[in-house]
């Protein structure tokens, strides 16, 4: 089955594959009822990143095939993708997904990007060799903020202050510390307090390597004893990481 792009917005594209290989370089994402998602996640397990976008802000499609399964779009190297991109001269690509039905699911075959005096062709790859999907139940738990002890905003400026601060030690995590009269974070060598307004109590204790999984965009951060979990107020993306857990 292939699945005919009118035009592909290479901003958007762009944008949507830097998003996700902060978390991984291996870009997954799926294809359903006009949107775009991606859920990817480290090797551990101890942060995932979800992201959805509206499917007509990367690719407008005015033929859709007649079909319920859901696509799978998968590619080793995102990075790839950008280099090809580069390529075009700006909003002048067209597209094609050519997808395999396996097991009740269309998997993308190879992506075809053209226009009058270029084409490259992409091969895709089998999701399942190098990622193994999150089912929509277990994202609910990942991204559940129903166990949140305190929460706060923290806007773009907030968070490069904050990483700013890091390399005043060499220590790999930070605390951040809520106690009715402000949120704080510390650090053996740095106390700072980044929000003056904070809705309840508690302290947790995060790796600082985290941070650099945020996108540039306003957060609504929630804060409970196992995870803190990131929600971008400008976007469709979450992230949640696990907190440092002590004996």
């Amino acid at each position: 089955m292939k699945l005919q792009i009118d035009r592909i917005d290479q901003h958007a594209l762009t944008g949507f594959i830097n998003r996700v290989k902060l978390i991984d370089s291996f870009v997954y994402m799926k294809i359903k009822d006009g949107q775009i998602t991606s859920a990817v996640y480290l090797p551990q397990r101890d942060a995932v990143k979800s992201h959805a976008v509206e499917c007509d802000k990367i690719f407008q499609i005015s033929e859709w095939p007649d079909t319920d399964l859901e696509m799978k779009v998968a590619f080793f190297e995102g990075a790839k993708v950008i280099e090809a991109i580069k390529h075009f001269d700006a909003d002048a690509i067209k597209g094609e997904l050519e997808f395999i039905e396996q097991e009740g699911e269309l998997i993308a075959s190879s992506l075809r990007m053209f226009n009058d005096e270029l084409e490259i062709k992409l091969s895709c790859s089998e999701p399942s060799l190098g990622f193994k999907d999150l089912s929509p139940d277990q994202q609910a738990a990942i991204f559940a903020i129903d166990d949140t002890k305190f929460s706060f905003n923290m806007d773009t400026h907030t968070i490069g202050k904050v990483k700013n601060l890091f390399g005043l030690d060499k220590e790999e995590t930070f605390s951040v510390k809520a106690n009715g009269t402000g949120v704080a974070v510390s650090g053996k060598s740095f106390n700072a307090t980044i929000n003056p307004e904070s809705n309840g109590n508690g302290e947790v204790t995060v790796y600082k390597k985290y941070l650099n999984l945020l996108d540039r965009e306003e957060q609504k951060v929630h804060i409970s004893d196992s995870k803190i979990v990131f929600q971008s107020t400008e976007s469709q993306t979450l992230l949640t990481v696990s907190t440092c857990q002590t004996a």
